[in-house]
């Protein structure tokens, strides 16, 4: 199958330009800058002409529930907390967890989604086993890399020697471990450096660094990646300084792609950091569609002020600090949509549209869409495979139907996907 565009983006750092990929066995073959030769094109099976679309790599979800996803569908929601062996009946029915998996999939698939980092409690309620299944038999158009999230147990490194060992194909693998810290500012219970707003409280609720700095040094020790959650700016500062004990390379860096995920306020200071440590960063880019603007802008006022809302969302200051950036939805608070993404992660803009916030923070299409891409890649230990369209890599690519570099992101919001490919197999064309 050959794919030929006008606009391809191949995720190495260089712009859009116009050529061709060639798909074989599943992987790149070829991709070169130009016109299809006719020779090539008379002995293809197939030729897709994609004038006018973005070719892109295929898109990296590294914050997923298909739990979540799934169990809202009987109406049992995350956040009035899930029993585990509510958890494991459910992940256990298998009828109906068939069915579920499948639509996730399209869903997915349908957004140009080719992979996520799913999350799973303590030991996935043994999903596990019905992912080892669909990956034998060739049944899966999802790349899937889980982490252990410690719920009712401590961190079991055992158990992930045992998933390490167990996943090692193309499609599912184990991810490391995930843990939140604290939570959002709006509620109090994010973690802040300085007091909140006419108050000498930094944080609502109590938090157990020592307990989080013990799991995350155990996996590190074992030669696992650990993801926090840290929203505020103190909970960013005490994240950093628990991988600051990790182990490290030569150069200073971290020997594990240890993450941070949200960071909704960061100090400068911290995201200068997390780039010289080689802390990945874990962006929602979606996240601003939660709220009308004018209850974000009042939340800001109100809980740390105008002055410190300045650092909200920086991801201007992460790219210029050398921080790899990932992107993730925390599906099913988020679906993913690259419109969107670009709408309120490139534009800064709200629901309502209006004046953005803080544009000075935002991101380029090009360096969203190499976040979404590489980055997400990179952050799953899965960059020398995926991630870039270059020959010898799989062929997982998405298609756009509109030329994103050209257009004011405010105008992209309804941007749509036309097709998907895992594998080098057509998993979703619109």
């Amino acid at each position: 199958m050959i794919l030929k565009s006008d606009i391809i983006f191949d995720g190495t750092g260089r712009d859009a330009y116009a050529g061709y990929l060639i798909i074989e066995s599943g992987k790149i073959r070829e991709i070169c800058e130009g016109a299809l030769p006719e020779k090539a094109e008379r002995e293809s099976e197939r030729v897709i002409d994609l004038t006018g679309k973005v070719i892109c790599p295929g898109f990296a979800d590294v914050h997923t529930f298909f739990t979540g996803h799934a169990l809202s569908h009987r109406d049992i929601r995350a956040k009035e907390g899930i029993p585990y062996e509510t958890l494991r009946e459910n992940l256990n029915d298998r009828p109906f967890i068939e069915r579920e998996w499948k639509d996730y999939m399209q869903l997915l698939n349908s957004r140009g989604v080719t992979s996520v980092k799913e999350m799973g409690f303590d030991d996935y309620a043994g999903f596990t086993d019905f992912l080892k299944e669909k990956e034998e038999k060739g049944e899966l158009s999802l790349r899937v890399s889980f982490m252990s999230q410690p719920d009712s147990q401590p961190v079991n490194i055992e158990y992930g020697r045992e998933m390490a060992e167990k996943f090692t194909g193309e499609y599912v693998r184990f991810s490391g471990y995930n843990h939140m810290t604290d939570g959002t500012i709006a509620s109090g219970a994010g973690e802040l450096k300085k007091p909140y707003e006419g108050t000498d409280i930094t944080c609502y609720q109590e938090i157990d660094w020592a307990g989080l700095e013990e799991a995350a040094l155990k996996a590190d020790a074992a030669g696992f990646r650990y993801s926090l959650h840290a929203q505020g700016d103190g909970a960013v500062k005490k994240t950093l300084d628990i991988f600051e004990k990790c182990r490290k390379n030569p150069d200073g860096t971290l020997k594990n792609r240890h993450a941070i995920t949200d960071l909704e306020l960061t100090d400068p200071e911290d995201l200068e950091r997390m780039g010289k440590l080689g802390v990945v960063a874990e962006v929602y880019p979606q996240i601003m569609c939660l709220d009308p603007g004018d209850v974000v802008r009042g939340n800001i006022r109100r809980t740390i002020g105008e002055e410190r809302g300045k650092y909200n969302w920086n991801r201007r200051k992460m790219l210029d600090s050398g921080v790899i950036v990932s992107c993730g939805t925390d599906l099913p608070l988020m679906i993913p949509h690259m419109g969107e993404s670009i709408y309120y992660a490139c534009g800064g803009y709200f629901p309502e549209g209006g004046e953005p916030l803080n544009p000075q923070n935002t991101m380029t299409v090009k360096e969203l869409l190499r976040a979404f891409t590489w980055g997400g890649q990179y952050d799953l230990y899965r960059e020398e495979e995926l991630g870039t369209l270059e020959p010898g890599k799989l062929a997982d690519i998405a298609v756009l139907a509109e030329n994103v570099f050209e257009k004011d992101p405010k105008d992209l919001r309804e941007l749509k996907v036309s097709m998907t490919i895992v594998g080098g197999k057509i998993v979703y064309e619109a």
